[in-house]
C-alpha cells in the first residue's frame, strides 16, 4: 500500500479493538431473514448486508437491550447499558455507502419528504453558509499553516475556499463527490482519496496534517474510536482536530422526538451528547481546546469542539 508522506504501510485489518464487533463474515448478517429490507434515494425497496455493532464508545454488546422508540423501519437505535451512548446497532455495509446510502442521495430524499416551504428552504441556506463561515473562521484562528485533512470532505467547496497557505487533502466514500473534490484540491496541491476514512487514513504517514476537519461526518462513521486514534497520528504535535456533530442532548431533539432533524437513517451511526463527546476524544488522547457554552447551545441541533494533539506526544 502507498503512504502519502512517508514509508509505506501494512494494509490494516478492520477487527480493530476497543470498540466494534465486525468485520469477519461470521460478524455479517448475510441470510435472507436478518437482511433489512431499506429504501433506497429513489424510494425503492432494497435488500441491504448489514452488520452488527457493539457499543463503539465502551465495547459492550447490548443485542439484549430493547430499541429506542426513535428506531425507524427495521434500524435499530440502541442506548449502551455502561455508558449510554446511543448507537445504530445493524448499520449498513461500508461499501452501501458509497452509492446506495450515499450523503447526497439520502439527504435529497430527507428534503423531499420534509416538503419544507420556500421561505424555510431559503432559511436553511442562509444557515448553512453561516456554519461553512464559522468552519473557515476556526480553521484560520487554531490551524497553523500547511497539509488539512477533511475527512468526509463531500464536494470540496470548504477547503477550496481556505487561504492558499493551506494546502487541501480529502477522504470521501462517495464516489460522485469524491470526483468534485479531487478536481478543487488538485488544483491547490492536495488530493481526495475516495475510501472509508479508516481506509484512507491508513494512506498517510504520521505526523503529517496541521489539521484535520471532522464537520458533519464523525455521526456517520462506523469505527468512530479507531477514526480518533488514527487522527491522532496523522497529526502533527500541537496540531488540531475540529468537529462538528448533531447533538443528542438538545433541547430541540427532546422537543421534536422522532422528527428531530439529526435522526437520518441509516446514514447517522452515532449520536453523542457533550459528555460522551468530551469521553471519546479523551480516551482518544486528545486535548480539549475549546468547547465552551456557545459551541453547544442546548437550543442546537450541533455541536462544536476543536481538540489538539499533545505537544510533546510524536
Amino acid at each position: 500500500m502507498r503512504c502519502i508522506g512517508g514509508e509505506n504501510l501494512k494494509t490494516k485489518p478492520y477487527r480493530l479493538n476497543g470498540g466494534v464487533m465486525f468485520i469477519e463474515d461470521r460478524d455479517i448478517i448475510e441470510n435472507s431473514t436478518n437482511n433489512i429490507i431499506g429504501s433506497s434515494h429513489d424510494g425503492h425497496n432494497i435488500r441491504v448486508k448489514h452488520i452488527h455493532r457493539i457499543c463503539p464508545l465502551c465495547g459492550t454488546d447490548n443485542k439484549e437491550r430493547p430499541a429506542l422508540l426513535f428506531s425507524e423501519d427495521a434500524w435499530l437505535l440502541k442506548k449502551c447499558a455502561k455508558c449510554s451512548f446511543v448507537y445504530l446497532e445493524n448499520p449498513p455495509h461500508y461499501e452501501k455507502f458509497e452509492d446506495e446510502f450515499a450523503w447526497e442521495k439520502t439527504s435529497e430524499k430527507k428534503l423531499r419528504t420534509k416538503n419544507k416551504s420556500s421561505l424555510s428552504l431559503l432559511f436553511g441556506k442562509v444557515v448553512k453558509k453561516l456554519r461553512r463561515d464559522k468552519l473557515s473562521v476556526l480553521i484560520n484562528q487554531y490551524c497553523r499553516s500547511g497539509n488539512v485533512l477533511d475527512i468526509g470532505c463531500g464536494e470540496g467547496k470548504i477547503l477550496s475556499r481556505l487561504n492558499e497557505k493551506y494546502t487541501p487533502y480529502g477522504i470521501e466514500i462517495s464516489r460522485a463527490l469524491a470526483q468534485k473534490a479531487h478536481h478543487y484540491f488538485v488544483l491547490r496541491g492536495g488530493m481526495v482519496i475516495q475510501k472509508d476514512a479508516l481506509s484512507g487514513l491508513s494512506e498517510f504517514a504520521g505526523n503529517y496534517f496541521e489539521a484535520v476537519i471532522m464537520s458533519a461526518y464523525l455521526e456517520h462513521e462506523l469505527f468512530p474510536k479507531e477514526i480518533l486514534r488514527e487522527t491522532v497520528r496523522v497529526l502533527k504535535p500541537a496540531g488540531c482536530l475540529i468537529i462538528k456533530v448533531p447533538n443528542f442532548g438538545s433541547v430541540n431533539r427532546l422537543i421534536k422526538d422522532k422528527k428531530w432533524c439529526g435522526f437520518r437513517f441509516p446514514c447517522h451511526v452515532n449520536y453523542y451528547t457533550p459528555a460522551t463527546l468530551q469521553k471519546a476524544l479523551k480516551e482518544a488522547g486528545l486535548q480539549l481546546a475549546r468547547f465552551n457554552f456557545f459551541d453547544r447551545l442546548p437550543t442546537s441541533d450541533n455541536m462544536w469542539t476543536i481538540a489538539t494533539k499533545p505537544a510533546s506526544r510524536l
